[in-house]
């Protein structure tokens, strides 16, 4: 693609086209955690799923080991092909520039910039403002979900009683010594109350990583939830011989 003054003038679209394409950046950065935690060939479902043909195109092909080079080369083809313009060209340019981002691990953070920097600008705060507003209300959804919920196992029962009379402090110290996947794995037994503490314990972009890493579990052997949950049980051990919790 040749990002010069004709490409410019060909992607201009109106605010609310911009806003529209918002879901795909989250969508993207959505994809991107879940590569980075589990691997490119996690993405296998949702190319399967997506309703984009550019989408499930790269997808296809990134976890089919083809190179980055001759992924951009075939999906820019596809764009160029289509003589797309406003709103279609720009939602093509995100596919295109997010998964072959993605392919090359590049962080979530810096993907986020980069994806935003279709929108110009002028435009930039406003939409980053409300690729937040959005993350927001997913978390908030998330947890009214799993209010009700009761552990699954009983090492998730285990967990959730002691996460349940431990104070906010306490917690925040414990969430500083795991990593968000780590974290995921050991908290996904544990109830929703229990999940409700943890994550309101978390700054905002640590809790829609967890809860995104926690609505992917489905790809973690049992194996691995059970040193997750072994070694959250030895980090509380440790915490409190220090007098941490």
């Amino acid at each position: 693609m040749n990002y010069d003054l004709e490409f410019a003038e060909r992607i201009k679209c109106s605010e609310e086209d911009k806003r529209q394409c918002l879901k795909l950046v989250s969508n993207l950065l959505s994809l991107a955690n879940k590569a980075r935690n589990y691997g490119m060939l996690s993405l296998v479902v949702d190319a399967d799923e997506t309703a984009s043909f550019l989408m499930k195109k790269g997808i296809q092909m990134a976890t089919d080991g083809a190179k980055p080079q001759v992924v951009r080369s075939v999906l820019e083809f596809y764009i160029l092909s289509g003589n797309y313009s406003g709103k279609d060209l720009l939602e093509r340019c995100i596919i295109l520039e997010g998964l072959l981002a993605i392919q090359e691990g590049l962080h979530p953070k810096l993907l986020k910039e980069l994806l935003l920097s279709f929108f110009g600008e002028k435009d930039h705060q406003i939409l980053k403002n409300a690729l937040e507003k959005q993350s927001k209300q997913s978390i908030a959804a998330y947890l009214k979900k799993i209010e009700g919920e009761v552990a699954s196992s009983p090492t998730g029962k285990k967990l959730s009683n002691f996460i349940l009379k431990l104070d906010d402090g306490a917690v925040r110290e414990l969430l500083k010594e795991l990593n968000t996947s780590d974290l995921a794995k050991a908290v996904k037994e544990m109830s929703g109350q229990a999940l409700i503490k943890v994550l309101n314990n978390m700054w905002q972009k640590g809790a829609v990583m967890l809860v995104e890493a926690l609505e992917q579990m489905e790809y973690v052997p049992k194996e691995e939830i059970k040193t997750a949950q072994e070694q959250f049980i030895k980090t509380v051990s440790e915490l409190n011989k220090r007098g941490k919790i």
